[in-house]
């Protein structure tokens, strides 16, 4: 059978495990959209949230805290606490979980962690929330943490980084604050040896079945790994971390509480989208800017929904300068970005010319569900964002970037040694499906990768150091971001297919475009621009196959500092949280090569766990 892929000269073994015949519930891209989008939340009415003045509190940004110039070296506890936060001038304060050193600290969403690249840090992640019930309803039909004794369980994952499953928050490593333990649990206290590229990643609660409860809830915050080559260039930048919720009139968040199918899932929603925007724990904030260059790490942080940003005054552009995955060769001028639910955007915003008073809008258009969801629809004020005012006088002095044009800095240099992926290389091709399986009513039950829930046996195996093309087949109606814990990999193409022919096994998807029996219905295109360059998370498109190359290595080719084999494994799974806490997402082991291990591993990196 040919290779989809052209005249690749290395062997690779073909995985199909899509399996048509078990997915005849499964809606394809020729069904039809029921649900009712005129609120937001799939599941019930949710009574809309105050109405609230935009743009009366400036944005503010969470404390910052320097791993590399701690006091024992390197060693960071932050304790995960009940508090009380103020979000907006006329809303009561509201109740929310949230990280912090202490509780008279803890912050949603918590602080910015900032690491120095090559210099390991340890965190000791602290549970000391003693509520005896979660603050929002628990759906007992997931599979979910459930401790016997009560309390909130948690579990902390670096999101993107290149970690010890131990120091991974594996979904089943959860804890409470009165000690109870996940079946994988072993250690509060996580390592992270900081040896990527300078980049944005992000930390929230991973724990099985709650963690879009945590999230909403606001156990979240900003990690920033950076260079000394990078700040002789750049300032470390302002993180954008963008959420959506709904509250109360006395300040509470108002989650779903009703489920789509309550004699199903009593409180499971598919989705849910928020009617306020939030930026860094702010509702709607302004943010007076100097008429000069700022770099920016915006964060989709939103349980839901995607983002299309864009800037409301004509001619003023996003300059991307990186992605999931650090830097890119060259900054992309671009009218907007589009980022799905955990997907990080490092971008510069040139303010420079603009006359003092003036105000620019940062816009949101993207549609919920996205991409087929009714831009009309939405609530009014979820297309706003972020207001800039340049104010030469009170303009924020953080951030900016030095010279006068994007032009002036040599961003080639910032690149780190890498080695480029190959389709030579590849040893592997995984083609693996993403369902929803609905009931006679075309209501959703539960979504699922390739026809696996999380406790079915791993499946995924692949041999550190070598090189895999997973095909992700999207049989839905609506987008999925699929991450990948451990590795940055980058996309390589997306196919359109025929998912009602597919489904029906009338085709296949290993016959190349053109050949009779195959399901592709257009030749392979080039990814989007916005999802090119290193990622950990990419958006598959409905009715779309998404096709990344992944190596299990760090970028240079050489083996992790750590050994990935040992420990509870790594996950992938879908980043709409809610179809992460009802079983799409999947385990995955990585099985030793100790060649690579012998020649290449440093394990003078990695830096036990403190005690």
């Amino acid at each position: 059978m040919a290779s989809p892929f052209g005249a690749a000269s290395a062997a690779y073994i073909l995985l199909s495990l899509a399996l048509p015949s078990m997915i005849l519930l499964s809606r394809g891209v020729g069904g039809t959209n029921i649900y009712s989008y005129k609120t937001e939340s799939e599941c019930q009415a949710l009574a809309p949230s105050p109405s609230l003045v935009q743009f009366v509190d400036s944005l503010a940004f969470p404390p910052t805290i320097n791993l590399s110039s701690l006091t024992p070296p390197q060693q960071l506890t932050l304790g995960a606490y009940r508090i009380m936060q103020k979000l907006h001038r006329d809303l009561p304060s509201t109740p929310m979980y949230a990280f912090g050193t202490s509780r008279e600290t803890a912050i949603s969403p918590g602080p910015t962690l900032l690491a120095t690249q090559s210099v390991p840090a340890n965190v000791r992640w602290e549970n000391h929330i003693e509520d005896i019930t979660h603050m929002f309803p628990v759906d007992d039909s997931l599979h979910r943490a459930s401790p016997i004794h009560g309390g909130v369980p948690i579990v902390v994952h670096l999101h993107g980084g290149e970690v010890h499953s131990s120091s991974d928050g594996h979904p089943d490593s959860w804890y409470t604050s009165k000690g109870e333990v996940g079946s994988t649990f072993s250690s509060q206290n996580h390592t992270y040896i900081n040896e990527q590229s300078p980049l944005a990643l992000w930390y929230h609660d991973h724990a099985i079945g709650i963690t879009r409860l945590n999230v909403v809830a606001g156990l979240t915050g900003m990690y920033i790994i950076t260079s000394q080559k990078e700040q002789e260039f750049l300032p470390v930048g302002l993180p954008l971390v963008i959420q959506d919720k709904q509250f109360f009139e006395n300040g509470e968040i108002n989650f779903p509480s009703v489920g789509i199918i309550p004699v199903y899932h009593e409180q499971w929603c598919p989705e849910d989208y928020g009617d306020t925007i939030l930026v860094n724990g702010v509702i709607w904030p302004f943010f007076k800017v100097l008429p000069r260059l700022y770099r920016f790490r915006i964060l989709n942080a939103c349980s839901a929904r995607f983002l299309v940003l864009s800037l409301d005054k004509p001619g003023m552009y996003f300059y991307q300068i990186g992605t999931d995955g650090g830097f890119l060769p060259q900054p992309w001028n671009l009218t907007s970005i589009t980022l799905a639910p955990a997907e990080r955007a490092d971008v510069l915003i040139d303010f420079s010319g603009l006359l003092n008073g003036v105000s620019i809008v940062l816009n949101n258009s993207g549609p919920t569900p996205f991409p087929s969801g009714d831009i009309y629809q939405m609530p009014p004020k979820t297309y706003d964002i972020l207001k800039f005012i340049v104010d030469e006088e009170e303009g924020y002095r953080e951030g900016l970037v030095e010279g006068d044009y994007v032009s002036d800095i040599d961003f080639s240099s910032l690149l780190m040694d890498e080695k480029p992926l190959s389709k030579e290389d590849v040893v592997a091709i995984r083609t693996l499906s993403v369902v929803e399986w609905d009931n006679d009513n075309h209501l959703p039950l539960i979504f699922t990768l390739d026809n696996h829930t999380w406790e079915d046996p791993v499946v995924q195996e692949p041999v550190e150091g070598t090189t895999e093309i997973w095909e992700l087949v999207n049989l839905r109606i609506n987008a999925h971001p699929i991450h990948i814990h451990l590795v940055q990999f980058q996309a390589l193409d997306q196919q359109s297919f025929s998912s009602l022919s597919y489904e029906s096994g009338n085709c296949s998807l290993q016959v190349p475009y053109g050949e009779n029996g195959s399901c592709f219905i257009e030749p392979a295109k080039d990814p989007y621009i916005y999802q090119r360059g290193w990622k950990d998370t990419v958006i598959t498109w409905p009715g779309v196959v998404t096709r990344v190359i992944i190596r299990f290595s760090q970028r240079n080719g050489s083996a992790f500092g750590f050994d990935p084999s040992e420990g509870p494994g790594y996950a992938w799974h879908c980043h709409i949280v809610d179809h992460e806490d009802n079983v799409m997402m999947r385990p995955f082991v990585v099985t030793p090569n100790n060649t690579l291990a012998a020649l290449t591993r440093n394990l003078g990196t990695f830096v036990p766990s403190f005690s």
